[in-house]
């Protein structure tokens, strides 16, 4: 069982992170080799025939098979260059100003049934992104078993404005995976985060409104759009 602090935070940043990871698996479906150097602190996407697109990087942490544990990239014994540990740093000092374990422990076992410690690890990596601001991400996998989790900074990492459909689709896959402990507070901060109007159960869009429905004990229920100028009902 992870901590309440370390819920709410998931909850913050849960509908932006796959927001961003499905707006890149999209732009860079074409690029599908990738490269990093933690000692320039790039990261390269590069395709055949699309060339290469070159990012500023940050080493978040890793799973491994062996010993079933996530490792916070501040803790890896490797000693990694400072400048890429930046963002696992500001997470680990707001985990120490709040008292949440899950972000100062330097290796975290996998939970029981989280098998490949995926789901631990997309849920540091969510956390991560609401504490340093950077929301572009990519996960990696160096070795047969192991991840590497990255943030990525640089020009041209934007999204599109918010539509109705996609928030849907987002919003759906968060509550299936079990990232919205608390679906209202997902819900506000997502329009925070989006410059978007909430009013608690309405998700004012460039497109409509997404009506959203919430339990007693803060479960997704059920979501519903309506279209305005150029959109369509959902």
């Amino acid at each position: 069982m992870t901590s309440a602090g370390f819920d709410a935070l998931v909850s913050d940043g849960a509908l932006l992170a796959l927001e961003v990871q499905a707006h890149m698996a999209d732009r860079f479906e074409d690029q599908p080799r990738w490269d990093v150097d933690l000692a320039r602190g790039t990261f390269t996407f590069s395709g055949p025939s699309t060339g290469e697109r070159v990012f500023g990087v940050q080493l978040l942490g890793s799973t491994a098979p062996t010993p079933r544990t996530w490792m916070w990239g501040w803790a890896n014994p490797a000693g990694f260059p400072e400048p890429v540990l930046r963002a696992s740093r500001a997470v680990r000092e707001l985990g120490e100003r709040y008292g949440i374990p899950e972000l100062t422990t330097g290796e975290i076992p996998f939970p029981d049934g989280d098998e490949d410690g995926q789901d631990l690890a997309t849920r540091i990596w969510i956390v991560s992104r609401v504490v340093s601001g950077d929301w572009f991400g990519y996960r990696g996998q160096p070795n047969p078993g192991q991840w590497v989790y990255l943030l990525l900074t640089g020009e041209g990492l934007t999204l599109p404005e918010p539509g109705i459909l996609r928030t849907l689709r987002i919003a759906g896959e968060a509550a299936q995976l079990g990232l919205l402990t608390d679906a209202r507070r997902a819900f506000a901060s997502y329009a925070t985060l989006r410059g978007l109007g909430w009013d608690g159960s309405v998700l004012t869009m460039p497109d409509g409104d997404l009506t959203v429905e919430v339990d007693h004990a803060g479960r997704l229920v059920r979501m519903g759009g309506t279209a305005g100028p150029g959109g369509a009902t959902a």
